[in-house]
């Protein structure tokens, strides 16, 4: 803004000297100028309106300590040539990078260029990237132009997934899958027999090696069980949060970790699991502050789950009581709660009982800076609490 201002006084001044003096040399100087000016802004203007910006993720979902790479194409669709250009990216704070976030140089009409870099997924969270700005003017630098272009792209770096080693989290349930007293569920991943094939049964069912081998089709026999299911809830609602914004935060991605990696330590022993999340989603997709993942164990519900984990933050949400109170009608009958929360307030403990007395096995865990006295309501009434204040305290968690 410096520069043209001092040129238009120039030009001015050489104006006035021409007036005073009578020398048509200054007037000249001063017209040209002011020309010079003029025509820089039309033309600045006109460069800028054909510039075109275009964002590609290699992916939009990274797991923690993963990286993707992001391209951005610039293109001139004017027939003007940009003499100079300056394509800048906007970048999430607290991602490393790696490669060029940015570029200068002409443009050409009908030309473009391309530059890339990579983001590494140090943290997690819901990651914004863009807009990216474009500056360009005339040869003097008198006018610029200055825009936003490509949008806001959205990247999701998963929580940080701790490896489940040591013991269980208390249960009065067995390992893996438990036998059902009666016809409850067939387990398609165990094969006990066969059996001639009966109208209705699917083409998964019909075992072809039996069928060839007998020359009539024949059915698989699938062991009868009952799948023990599994719901994770996990509360980042911030008026339960205690202490200042950094504490919360520090109780908050502790939260969010162990719920990552109980999940993972589910679907490896191939169980059902599902989530209720209970915060604020930058993306928009919770409803009433509360993200829900119905529970499952194909190989996409871990990604199904991580990534509203990813998301996730600290914010506004119904009471913890509330949702347990009501989503419970939808909840499968003897599935096991296991409810990630960093206090236990009275009401909180009243429908959490609820819950047991409802049919369901109901886990709790504390997590930051509580005592082994927080825990204390729970465990009265037989319902197992554990505390985890670090990361090393996950290790020792599982269903």
């Amino acid at each position: 803004m410096v520069l043209p201002l001092l040129w238009v006084l120039l030009a001015a001044l050489a104006l006035v000297l021409g007036w005073t003096t009578g020398t048509v040399a200054f007037c000249w100087v001063a017209y040209l100028m002011l020309l010079a000016w003029i025509v820089g802004a039309i033309a600045a203007r006109m460069a800028e309106r054909g510039l075109v910006a275009e964002r590609h993720l290699s992916v939009d979902r990274i797991h923690h300590g993963g990286e993707t790479t992001v391209g951005l194409t610039v293109a001139n669709h004017s027939r003007l040539p940009v003499l100079w250009l300056v394509a800048a990216e906007s970048l999430p704070a607290g991602l490393p990078m790696t490669g060029l976030r940015g570029r200068v140089g002409p443009l050409a009409g009908g030309a473009s260029f391309s530059f890339r870099y990579t983001l590494h997924g140090a943290r997690r969270g819901y990651h914004e990237l863009g807009p990216t700005v474009l500056r360009t003017g005339d040869i003097f630098g008198l006018s610029q132009r200055e825009r936003r272009a490509a949008g806001v792209a959205a990247l999701t770096v998963f929580p940080k997934i701790v490896p489940i080693t040591h013991a269980r989290l208390p249960s009065r349930r067995p390992a893996g899958e438990v036998r059902a007293r009666q016809r409850v569920l067939e387990d398609p991943t165990q094969v006990v027999g066969i059996r001639p094939y009966q109208h209705g049964d699917g083409l998964r069912r019909v075992h072809w090696r039996a069928t060839a081998h007998t020359g009539r089709l024949q059915s698989k026999l699938f062991e009868i069980s009952a799948q023990v299911e599994n719901t994770l809830v996990v509360n980042l609602r911030r008026a339960d949060y205690p202490g200042g914004p950094s504490d919360a935060e520090e109780a908050a991605e502790l939260a969010v970790t162990a719920a990552a990696s109980i999940a993972r330590h589910v679907l490896d022993r191939r169980q059902r699991i599902g989530l209720l999340a209970l915060g604020r989603d930058p993306a928009g997709e919770a409803q009433d502050g509360l993200l829900r993942v119905r529970p499952g164990r194909d190989r996409e519900q871990l990604t199904e789950i991580l990534s509203p984990l990813g998301r996730i933050e600290l914010g506004p949400s119904e009471a913890l009581s509330a949702v347990l109170e009501r989503e419970k009608d939808d909840l499968n009958w003897g599935a096991l709660i296991v409810v990630i929360t960093p206090t236990l307030p009275p009401e909180t403990v009243t429908s959490i009982l609820g819950l047991r007395k409802a049919g369901f096995e109901v886990r709790a865990i504390l997590v930051g800076r509580t005592t082994p006295a927080d825990s204390a309501g729970l465990e009265v009434f037989g319902v197992p609490t554990a505390v985890i204040r670090s990361e090393a305290d996950i290790s020792g968690l599982g269903i």
